[in-house]
């Protein structure tokens, strides 16, 4: 942490918290939240998580979900800071490749659960409880940035225009980082295909409006200082980056297909999108890697 940021803060349970220990807004309840910390100290992590919400066990023990990390070009002695990783899926996976992991979690309650999860596995996690545009850390710390589905979070928009929030983000990202750092940005794409052809509203349906078409993102990631910016889509989504296409090789995305298994409408019109680039704007969830210039 920053030690002359004058940034006022406090240890709430061993965690720094720099947000009022009160707030809440989660789709899990804050009731909920607090028996799954309680049961945690008791039982563990995983076994809470199975008793109080069964229904979401698989998908917090998924480790898979840092998948992404496969594609970053750095050693294990790496320091890597991970913003919006509500329960510490991320930090467990990157805890266990690289030295240190810094998470930014800006719910006390879900900062407790993380701090104790990665207590437990003996990982070399720290958490801090901070708002994600005003975190007290000091410039040039860290190798990578994780930002996983956390520029289009609905706190951003909520602090401001959202496109300056994210911005903003985006900009702290590139001070924090080392001068060879990059930042790796899980997105949605306000344009991918899946959401037209569902025929969402695309001003109002689904938090379309904190969302950004790839160019946007793009354009964003550049205004805020970062250089060789590479996309690559996640094939089966945000939250399961095992498969990673680089956006930018029309011809391995083709190749891709060939392997794939789809139904021939969807393979004729996969074709026709990567014959023609249109797959480098329409791709549903893509993973941003942009190096600090």
């Amino acid at each position: 942490m920053c030690s002359s940021c004058g940034a006022g803060g406090r240890y709430v349970d061993g965690i720094p918290c720099f947000v009022d220990p009160e707030q809440y807004e989660a789709r899990i309840s804050r009731e909920e939240m607090q028996r799954v910390n309680r049961r945690a100290q008791e039982v563990g992590w995983e076994t809470a998580v199975r008793e109080v919400l069964p229904g979401e066990s698989a998908n917090i023990g998924d480790v898979a979900r840092a998948d992404f990390c496969h594609i970053w070009d750095l050693g294990p002695d790496a320091e890597i800071l991970d913003m919006g990783d509500s329960w510490g899926t991320i930090a467990a996976a990157l805890g266990g490749a690289f030295a240190h992991v810094t998470v930014v979690e800006n719910i006390l309650e879900r900062a407790r659960f993380i701090a104790l999860r990665s207590r437990e596995l003996k990982l070399p996690v720290d958490v801090i409880c901070a708002d994600y545009l005003h975190i007290p850390l000091a410039p040039g710390q860290f190798d990578a940035v994780a930002l996983n589905q956390t520029l289009h979070a609905r706190v951003l928009g909520a602090q401001g225009h959202s496109r300056e929030m994210q911005l903003r983000l985006l900009k702290f990202a590139h001070q924090a980082l080392k001068p060879s750092g990059f930042v790796c940005a899980v997105v949605e794409n306000r344009f991918g295909w899946q959401r037209l052809l569902r025929g969402l509203r695309l001003r109002n349906g689904e938090g379309s409006a904190f969302m950004r078409s790839l160019g946007e993102y793009r354009a964003l990631l550049r205004k805020a200082g970062f250089d060789s910016v590479r996309a690559f889509h996640s094939w089966n989504g945000c939250d399961a980056p095992a498969v990673l296409l680089p956006l930018n090789n029309r011809a391995a995305l083709r190749h891709f297909l060939e392997d794939v298994h789809c139904t021939r409408p969807r393979y004729w019109a996969l074709g026709a999108l990567a014959r023609t680039g249109l797959w480098e704007h329409c791709a549903p969830a893509v993973i941003f890697l942009a190096e600090k210039g």
